[in-house]
């Protein structure tokens, strides 16, 4: 049985320093676009995407987000956030991008964002404490601290994977 995955998703791009033109006539100066890939081995072993329309348990995708800067003037302060969909889980240490961030990751939502992996104390049943890596699966978003501007018509790849539970 198939399971449906809503793959249109919301992709929050939090502005600190980024203007954008508010007159409705006028181009805006930053272009978003988040698409989701199957990602599929063929005979030879080698993987190749292909745009996911449906997926089932087991199979993995890759959600691409792309930033075009339409303006000639850099644009900087970019934060950049994906949300892991419900039925689905991260795959730890996927996200990779070419451009100089912060890679962070939220087990809460993304009310909180720390670096990857995620640690906790947690009271053991000897009642010590102990510090404990919390699993790629329990992510929530990811999230990318951009430290390099966007060039005048510039554009920047962010990409990350999760598995469908």
């Amino acid at each position: 049985m198939f399971k449906k995955i809503a793959l249109a998703l919301c992709v929050v791009t939090v502005t600190a320093g980024v203007m954008f033109n508010a007159t409705a006539k006028s181009k805006p100066t930053l272009v978003s676009n988040m698409q989701a890939y199957l990602v599929k081995t063929n005979a030879q072993g080698k993987e190749y995407r292909q745009p996911a329309k449906q997926t089932e348990p087991g199979q993995v995708l890759e959600y691409s987000l792309t930033y075009t800067n339409e303006t000639k003037k850099t644009l900087s302060g970019l934060v950049v956030s994906g949300p892991i969909p419900a039925n689905t889980k991260y795959i730890g240490r996927s996200a990779k991008t070419a451009v100089p961030s912060d890679f962070l990751v939220s087990i809460d939502g993304g009310a909180s964002f720390e670096r990857e992996p995620v640690r906790r104390q947690q009271k053991m049943a000897d009642g010590q404490m102990k510090t404990v890596i919390i699993p790629a699966e329990k992510y929530t978003n990811v999230r990318w601290k951009v430290k390099q501007p966007i060039a005048a018509l510039g554009r920047q790849l962010y990409t990350y994977r999760v598995a469908v539970k």
